[in-house]
């Protein structure tokens, strides 16, 4: 059996993992790393160069029924899978400067996932150097009405510009809930018990400077047990674009969803959009107790 682990070019200890959809009884996830599509593409072929194999062509397709099986976590909760093909994304066919390798994975045949097999159309992460195991996603809060979830977002984001500044300021105006909306709007996603709570909050400061706080809390409806998960960043704006604090990136935070974690909990959903650089932007899947980020990819990754 080939292993997947070890492969990505982040290695350097601890869970891999990638991102991507499920589709009618599989899914697909990938990985933007050159590393990651030289080594794998090796193990499956015996062949060393997959650029010269790449020239003139836009992809190539391995099958990977020999390779391992993975663990597919999405809202529904894990779910094992078995890698069937391999796709070598040539470098900026899909986005990316990088080789994408996409992974086709297949679900059971009889359910051996249980309820716990995502439906279509849904993100999932794919664990690749994890044994299988199947699990369900658990409970999560009941979702907020949408006035209590704009309620909570402003209110998080007041409690970000008291922790940014250590005093009140004046929003331009008060936050919608739209996750697509880069500026005055934030989100809710229910966890197991609390929420997650994104959110892009101009303000006016006491110098008639505009300022966008952007980040990420994990909650309770009152904001006694608040928890940072994406500590706020606060910038200042001119003509509605972000100029940075010194070595730290411009970037908004969104909440995008989440999926049941590997060892219990849930893994946040997030998108990073970078202002300045756009290339830069990426979709990560974060641990909401340690901040820490699981896996990545480029926001703009489309593969035909």
């Amino acid at each position: 059996m080939l292993l997947v682990l070890g492969l990505l070019a982040c290695a350097g200890g601890g869970r891999h993992a990638a991102l991507g959809w499920s589709l009618g009884g599989e899914a697909h996830v990938f990985v933007a790393d050159d590393r990651f599509a030289r080594d794998f593409y090796r193990q499956l072929t015996h062949d060393k160069d997959l650029r010269a194999v790449l020239k003139g062509r836009p992809l190539v397709a391995v099958d990977a029924r020999n390779s391992s099986r993975v663990t597919v976590l999405s809202a529904n909760g894990a779910a094992p899978a078995q890698v069937t093909v391999a796709r070598f994304h040539a470098p900026e066919t899909c986005g990316s400067p990088a080789i994408v390798t996409e992974l086709v994975l297949a679900f059971p045949v009889g359910g051996a996932g249980g309820h716990s097999t995502p439906p279509s159309h849904v993100p999932v992460v794919a664990l690749l150097d994890e044994p299988t195991f199947v699990g369900g996603g658990g409970s999560r809060r009941a979702p907020l009405t949408r006035a209590a979830a704009r309620d909570l977002v402003n209110r998080v984001a007041q409690r970000a510009e008291s922790v940014t500044r250590g005093t009140p300021a004046m929003l331009v105006r008060p936050l919608s809930v739209d996750p697509d909306q880069a500026a005055d709007a934030g989100e809710v996603v229910p966890l197991e018990s609390r929420y997650a709570v994104g959110f892009r909050a101009r303000y006016v400061t006491a110098a008639t400077d505009t300022m966008l706080v952007t980040g990420v809390a994990a909650t309770d409806v009152e904001l006694r047990e608040l928890r940072w998960v994406i500590r706020p960043l606060r910038m200042s704006l001119r003509g509605g674009r972000m100029r940075p604090p010194a070595r730290r990136p411009a970037v908004r935070y969104s909440v995008r969803g989440a999926v049941a974690g590997a060892g219990g909990g849930m893994l946040l959903l997030l998108d990073e959009i970078a202002d300045v650089l756009v290339r830069d932007s990426r979709t990560t899947a974060v641990d909401p107790v340690t901040g820490r980020v699981l896996t990545a990819q480029p926001l703009a990754l489309r593969c035909p």
